[in-house]
């Protein structure tokens, strides 16, 4: 007895089991979640299904709630808004839903419910789907250098087909778009670009610009961070101010360089070093002795560069050419004024001719050697051997000479 009574409750859990209730077999097929574009539309596809009323339905009401129980989209399209519609066939089982002018407020989660006249109506609850605004997404390479291919994508998630978003970006180069399809009513929209980035986009954003229904836009970006070799500006120089020479190498680069200084044979520390973003600039202040020409090496782990500074004219050096110059003059004032006595004794008739040649040797000025400093890129094996100024043109006045010793 005990045996018969448990078949026959093994028989009815079966029984339970595969004859669904008619509570069960009202369901409908919704994703869980879609993404949309702001101001832009949204496409939840929907199927739903209903017990079989055994006899012909012609009639069907669809209807759309949000998450507060409120009518968002009606069959009857004079007691809806002019922002959803029904896409699908109700008679069709078919209840898609298409919301125009997305706007963070269409959140939901959202529900369907069927209304059958002449048999039954049923809300499924359980079935809900939440809207999200898409936002876009960027990617490329943290670290880029200059000069190399580098690809950078920018791709964002709508449920929109008829209206595929554009896009547009900051910089030049290559660019390739596709839309795919994905599952339960989704699409993904991707632009890749392929350019060469440079030193004057590091620390700048690359920008991405999504363009979609309506002339709406979103945008995103990322700060580009672009490394290179070194660069010495041409800007660089060696000057002398006070009798103090000193040297400044101004380098750019990414990541910032190590600056030395070369003079003859010898790897010279700078005096003082600043900063100022990519930009390196070294000084050298130093005895440099009777060298003419110091060395500026610069590299980081993407290269190196160099240039060869020139020395200015060394202050003793000027010193032993202007007393040169004043003994000069010293020695042509007193020759004139010997010159001047000697006239008086012989007469007054070359007096003038005396005067005349003294104002010309006093109105011409004396020129001074001068070499003003120059620059030149080089390989550090060409750094040319110390030297020396030499032969400058000190007693070069001999025209002068020949006259004053012709009157004397």
């Amino acid at each position: 007895m005990a045996l018969r009574w448990a078949l026959c409750l093994f028989f009815m859990c079966i029984c339970f089991k595969v004859t669904p209730t008619e509570a069960s077999s009202w369901r409908a097929t919704v994703p869980s979640s879609v993404k949309g574009l702001l101001g832009s539309c949204v496409v939840i596809p929907c199927s739903y299904n209903y017990p079989d009323p055994k006899t012909n339905t012609t009639s069907f009401t669809g209807i759309w709630y949000n998450k507060n129980n409120q009518v968002i989209c009606h069959s009857d399209k004079s007691q809806t808004s002019g922002r959803t519609k029904l896409l699908g066939d109700l008679s069709k089982k078919n209840c898609s839903l298409m919301i125009e002018d997305l706007q963070q407020s269409d959140g939901g989660p959202l529900y369907f419910r069927i209304e059958i006249k002449g048999y039954n109506r049923y809300s499924y609850t359980n079935n809900k789907v939440s809207v999200s605004v898409s936002q876009p997404d960027l990617s490329v390479q943290e670290e880029v250098k200059e000069g190399e291919n580098v690809s950078a994508s920018c791709s964002v998630f709508h449920s929109c087909p008829t209206y595929p978003p554009s896009f547009i970006w900051s910089h030049s180069g290559e660019q390739h778009d596709q839309t795919q399809q994905l599952h339960e009513g989704q699409w993904n929209s991707t632009s890749t670009l392929t350019f060469h980035p440079n030193r004057s986009d590091h620390n700048k954003p690359l920008k991405c610009k999504i363009t979609y229904h309506r002339g709406l836009y979103v945008e995103t970006s990322k700060i580009l961070q672009v490394k290179y070799a070194p660069d010495i500006k041409t800007s660089s120089k060696c000057s002398s101010e006070g009798g103090v020479v000193k040297c400044e190498c101004i380098v750019e680069s990414e990541p910032p360089s190590m600056v030395y200084f070369i003079l003859g044979d010898r790897v010279m520390q700078s005096s003082k070093a600043e900063k100022n973003g990519s930009v390196t600039i070294e000084t050298l202040q130093t005895d440099f002795g009777s060298f003419s020409f110091v060395h500026c090496l610069a590299n980081n782990r993407l290269g190196y560069d160099n240039i060869l500074l020139s020395l200015p004219v060394k202050d003793n050096m000027q010193n032993i050419l202007i007393s040169s110059g004043a003994g000069v003059i010293l020695l042509i004032i007193l020759i004139g004024s010997g010159v001047g006595v000697v006239k008086k004794c012989r007469g007054r008739s070359r007096d003038a001719t005396t005067t005349n040649l003294s104002t010309m040797m006093s109105d011409r000025p004396v020129e001074l050697p001068h070499s003003g400093p120059t620059k030149r890129k080089m390989s550090r094996k060409n750094i040319p051997s110390p030297d020396m100024y030499t032969n400058y043109p000190v007693y070069g006045n001999t025209d002068w000479d020949e006259s004053i010793y012709a009157n004397v």
